[in-house]
């Protein structure tokens, strides 16, 4: 409040003993202290004025629902009949139950929340919120606005809170993407059968007759003035290697792919990981696109919610290498890989499959997961069949390949935007059980 606004009751004050009137007098003194209370409100009504934001959980399934709550607390003597929080949202999630009033401010929203704190008073407000959105969602900055009990003076606070929660990609049932029920990607003859695997060698013996030229120890036999053949480790899991093609932006506007079928194939990917962590399989997930959100990827100042895939990816890598395992840590860090995915202009996914061939266990199952096709891709493809991979390629959206060109791939087609839409859909009506498949 202006200083020069206590000049006026002075001036009233004056002409009032000048003039002996009586009325002239108490009105100057109620206007003295209507002007001091709104000072004194102008001025302390931030100060110990506490704002805080929770979650019920910071990592979220697609579909399910989590809890907001706000908590105002006003910690000194001096009460508050109005503070107004503006607190930024993702617009993405949906509000359930109780809405708050939300003002959209781009791919953003605005909660307005008013709130009327008495002397060392806590408030607090929860919301319901529907995770029908992938990715990394980020909550804040909040603005406090109060000011005096008649609204002539405000003030306000910007508090720098930015907090993150992470939404899992859709789980859905294979056959909801027309793939098979059983040997969704070839038969399994025998699931506990050994298989040897050549980029693990426990030993050398002799050579015996019928050996493969690659089996050969060039190096020992030429100590031992003999043939030595390799002796590999036998393993007894089956692996499931799942590579996702993420075209770089202009390139997705260039083929027509559209957000949906992005979508899309980062559902399909999570699908196929948590069907193959289920059955048995050690799964491994490269992809060409880049992880948003994390700290030093020039995600900015927000905290995110910590984990484990935090601890295995680069944040400023182009490329997402997560190395074949099972168990439910792997299936966190393939889901969290997934919620933070896009694209990116990073390799070519034909070049991420050419150095990782050669890493791959002998009879690792292979997954293509793609929305653009082009000669180098089915080249790559080719390469991990002649090399005793069993492969497959799931098609996104119009991507059209003829099997001849591919002889030995197995090309399913999943669908396009109306899948995706379909799989949305069943989400919003509750048809389909968060995080299950």
């Amino acid at each position: 409040m202006k200083r020069s606004w206590y000049f006026l009751p002075l001036g009233i004050l004056l002409v009032s003993v000048l003039v002996h009137q009586l009325l002239l007098l108490i009105s100057a003194l109620l206007l003295f202290l209507i002007f001091l209370l709104i000072d004194i409100w102008s001025t302390f009504c931030l100060v110990n004025l506490r704002y805080r934001r929770s979650f019920s959980q910071q990592r979220a399934s697609f579909g399910e629902e989590i809890v907001l709550t706000q908590l105002l607390e006003n910690a000194k003597l001096l009460p508050l009949s109005w503070v107004r929080v503006s607190d930024r949202v993702p617009l993405a999630l949906v509000f359930r139950g109780l809405s708050p009033h939300l003002i959209p401010d781009g791919r953003r929203a605005i909660i307005e929340s008013l709130f009327s704190p008495r002397w060392y008073e806590r408030i607090t407000r929860s919301y319901r919120l529907r995770c029908l959105a992938r990715g990394v969602h980020t909550f804040g900055p909040t603005v406090l606005w109060s000011g005096d009990l008649f609204g002539f003076v405000s003030r306000h606070q910007e508090l720098d809170n930015r907090e993150q929660i992470l939404v899992y990609p859709p789980l859905v049932p294979l056959t909801r993407l027309g793939l098979p029920a059983r040997y969704p990607f070839g038969e399994r003859r025998m699931p506990q059968r050994l298989l040897e695997d050549p980029a693990r060698v426990s030993g050398i013996r002799d050579y015996r007759q019928g050996d493969e030229l690659r089996r050969v120890h060039w190096k020992a036999s030429a100590r031992a003035m003999c043939l030595q053949s390799k002796i590999y480790e036998a393993s007894a899991t089956y692996t499931l290697a799942l590579f996702l093609n993420m075209p770089p932006p202009l390139s997705l506007l260039e083929l027509g792919v559209s957000q949906e079928l992005k979508e899309l194939a980062i559902c399909a990917a999570a699908s196929v990981a948590d069907w193959g962590l289920q059955a048995g399989y050690a799964v491994g997930l490269y992809c060409n696109g880049m992880l948003s959100g994390l700290e030093g990827g020039g995600a900015g100042p927000e905290t995110l919610p910590s984990g484990p895939a935090q601890d295995d990816l680069e944040p400023r890598s182009s490329i997402i290498r997560l190395p074949p395992a099972s168990g439910a840590r792997q299936r966190q860090r393939i889901l969290e890989a997934l919620a933070r995915v896009e694209p990116y202009y990073g390799e070519p996914i034909e070049t991420i499959m050419g150095v990782e061939r050669s890493h791959l266990p002998f009879g690792a199952t292979v997954v293509l997961v793609t929305s653009a096709i082009n000669e180098a891709l089915l080249s790559a493809l080719q390469r991990f069949q002649r090399s005793g991979h069993p492969v497959s390629m799931l098609c996104i959206g119009q991507v059209q390949v003829p099997a001849a060109n591919v002889p030995g791939v197995r090309v399913q087609h999943i669908g396009g935007e109306g899948t995706w839409r379909a799989i949305l859909a069943s989400f919003e009506r509750g048809q389909d059980t968060p995080g299950s498949a």
